[in-house]
């Protein structure tokens, strides 16, 4: 209820002293330049500005990833050489929010060496040919495929798929605010103990002088796992220096000038099939945008594992390549099904350009090709099935038929998702003797994705008590100490675990109590005898790495649209989801992501384009005026989703599977369905019958200029 009026608090809700100060970062502009000179001193004399802090004045390391963690080097603020328009070179500190901001492009920075070809996009890098700029990360012991069988059909192309920036609802904050010979820090994060070390590395102090507390995010999707660090080390750095709470919210315009973003992805493919769509034959290399440096990269993982997806593809007659390219842009991050969502991708639209080429149903050609034994055998026939799918492909033919300026599409999308379990998650579970209720604090984030309420329900489940019995209290770096990051939608299940085992613990405590005074003793009563016999009512437990099995998750979507050829502007009309929630722990909250993962990714593929200045590398689509996510409009008009019955999970938490990513790959259903639209427009401007590329995003003025419109044609009557 207080999420649904307002009254949740987050990061910017923390109230502080009157003495509160206020940060905002000061770029650099000219990207592959050294920096000479920073001069803020007609700035300090303005009214209003309090200092102005850059790499020289961190007593510490200027990292904002810990290299102990795993990571290249980052700095917080940029000490010589600019990688990126927009990287923070200091910290302006003054009395307001405005001030701060307003002011901060007016320090005076000197460069030297500024002639650079900037290339801000793995586009531009091909366009330049600077190969230097790729690094293999994933090659194939094959010089050539083997084919299978002879082939009847060969055929290539290219998919290109840009970034995409999280568009949280709440922006990077940090509020540092100083405490005895420490710092106490609100702080948007992922990962509690990643930041922790940072700053605490940066100051040069002791990590348990740096104690952090999440309430909770307004979304991170992966851009507060490492992204927020340099807020958080800039507001701690503020704040230890003057001795005085500093507060730091990025405006977006700074989150996406400065921030990394999904990575984008170029395919090169090339495939060989029989004529019923059979691959026999395979080659696909892809490259990934790795802005400026190599960290956080999702080729590794998910990439190249769901470059086959549930596929018959084997290691003698499909050959992959994976190559990350150096670009002048942020660091990419992970977002919201890092290297799923473009492994995924490729494969499928590999196989709906087969369909195309060998002219059958692109269902038909998932189903030539589905790995025997696999489960998606059994779920793609009942999918096609319940959701209607020949008859509404036919009743679509028939409409594109009989309109020239109105057209609809179908597409289908499927997916095995593998989840990697990973880490450790720390849990303490206290029970009050006073009144029987519980309060657990965990070392997990929750941002919107529903853990507390499941890990609530866990408690109570567990433990035999009323859901009102239970709270959870902030998440912060002493009982959470040593917590893996919370991504990869395995942070609820993980975090249930070691509930569980705490509460497990302690109904052991109480059983010698319960059994004392019988079956029909209340709960308070077991509670106050255990107290009374100095029982601990108090358990720490964690979920480690080991505990679980890895498992997959299976998903099918399907995507109906309809285009205005004229302008391009579309509507959804019907989406289909049918997902493999394992036995869920909370049906409303699996419901609720799926839906929420499957729109998000509806703007990438539709609405969200990112534009750089080729001259500067400055981001050019930076706020919401030119850069567009989703809204109310852009929700299909009829949204239903399943989650499959009698389906329990032997190796997830509970008999239950995550549902916070997955569903992000099927919305590359939507290009599906735009394809299938648009065929029907050109051969009723007469084009001859060809494959038509699309990525993402295919925005409307994409579809214009792939439509055929010939407006020579066009007459006033």
């Amino acid at each position: 209820m207080i999420q649904c009026s307002g009254e949740a608090t987050y990061m910017n809700d923390v109230i502080t002293t009157s003495n509160s100060i206020f940060c905002a970062f000061v770029n650099a502009t000219k990207v592959g330049a050294n920096i000479e000179q920073v001069d803020a001193s007609d700035i300090l004399q303005m009214p209003g500005v309090v200092a102005f802090y850059t790499a020289k004045d961190i007593p510490g390391t200027n990292l904002s990833c810990d290299p102990s963690f795993g990571y290249d080097v980052e700095e917080i603020f940029c000490s010589g050489v600019v990688k990126y328009y927009g990287q923070p070179l200091g910290v302006l500190v003054a009395l307001t929010h405005d001030i701060a901001n307003h002011l901060a492009s007016k320090v005076k920075v000197t460069y030297s060496n500024s002639v650079y070809n900037v290339l801000p996009t793995t586009s531009h890098v091909f366009e330049a040919q600077e190969l230097e700029r790729l690094h293999k990360v994933k090659s194939s012991a094959l010089k050539n495929i083997q084919f299978s069988q002879k082939p009847d059909i060969s055929s290539k192309g290219v998919f290109e798929i840009g970034g995409q920036y999280h568009f949280t609802m709440e922006p990077q904050t940090t509020i540092a605010v100083p405490f005895e010979e420490g710092l106490q820090v609100w702080t948007a994060t992922q990962w509690m103990d990643h930041t922790q070390s940072v700053i605490a590395k940066m100051l040069q102090i002791k990590a348990n002088d740096v104690q952090l507390k999440v309430r909770r995010l307004g979304g991170g999707y992966g851009s507060k796992i490492t992204r927020g660090n340099q807020v958080a080390c800039a507001a701690s750095l503020v704040a230890y220096k003057l001795n005085r709470p500093a507060r730091f919210v990025q405006t977006i315009e700074s989150m996406m000038t400065a921030n990394g973003k999904r990575w984008g992805c170029r395919s090169d493919y090339e495939f060989h099939i029989k004529s019923n769509g059979k691959i026999v034959g395979m080659e696909n290399t892809f490259y990934q945008d790795a802005g400026c440096t190599l960290n956080e990269n999702p080729i590794k993982g998910h990439s190249v594992v769901c470059a086959k997806n549930c596929y018959e593809l084997s290691d003698s007659n499909s050959k992959i390549v994976a190559e990350a390219v150096i670009t002048d842009a942020p660091s990419s991050t992970w977002c919201r099904a890092p290297g799923s969502v473009e492994g995924i991708a490729m494969i499928e639209n590999i196989l709906e350009h087969i369909a195309f080429e060998a002219n059958i149903d692109p269902v038909d050609a998932r189903l030539a090709n589905i790995k025997s034994g696999n489960k998606m055998e059994e779920l793609l026939p009942r999918f096609i099935k319940s959701t209607d799918y020949k008859r509404r492909r036919e009743e679509i033919d028939k409409f594109n038929d009989k309109n020239r300026w109105i057209k609809r599409g179908l597409g289908v999308a499927i997916m095995e998702y593998p989840v990697f379990l990973f880490g450790q998650y720390p849990a303490t579970v206290s029970i009050y003797h006073v009144d029987g209720t519980t309060v657990i604090s965990h070392g997990g984030i929750e941002m919107g994705q529903g853990m507390n309420t499941k890990v609530a329900q866990v408690a109570a489940h567990t433990l035999g008590i009323p859901l009102s019995y239970i709270k959870i209290e902030s998440s912060d770096t002493i009982n959470g100490a040593n917590s893996m990051v919370t991504g990869g939608a395995v942070g609820s299940e993980s975090l249930c675990f070691a509930v569980r085992k705490a509460c497990e613990t302690l109904n052991d405590r109480l059983k010698p109590v319960k059994d004392e005074l019988g079956k029909n003793a209340g709960w308070l009563n077991i509670v106050q005898l255990a107290w009374t016999k100095s029982i601990n009512l108090i358990v720490s437990d964690h979920y480690k790495k080991g505990d679980m099995e890895n498992y997959s998750v299976y998903g099918l979507a399907l995507t109906e649209m309809e285009i205005d050829i004229l302008t391009g502007n579309n509507q959804i009309k019907r989406v289909d989801i049918l997902e493999d929630a394992g036995e869920s722990l909370s049906p409303y909250i699996d419901i609720g992501q799926v839906e929420g993962s499957f729109v998000m990714l509806l703007g990438y593929w539709l609405t969200e384009q990112l534009i750089y200045d080729r001259q500067t590398g400055e981001l050019l689509t930076n706020r919401t005026w030119n850069y567009k996510p989703p809204g109310a409009r852009d929700i299909p008009i009829d949204f239903r989703i399943e989650l499959l019955q009698k389906n329990p999970n032997p190796a997830g938490f509970m008999r239950s599977k995550a549902t916070g990513e997955p569903p992000c790959c099927l919305a590359v259903s939507s290009i599906f369905a735009i394809q299938h639209a648009l065929q029907s427009a050109r051969k009723d401007a007469g084009l001859k019958r060809e494959w038509v590329r699309l990525g993402a995003p295919t925005t409307p003025e994409t579809i214009v200029l792939n439509s055929g419109t010939d407006i020579s044609k066009f007459s006033l009557v």
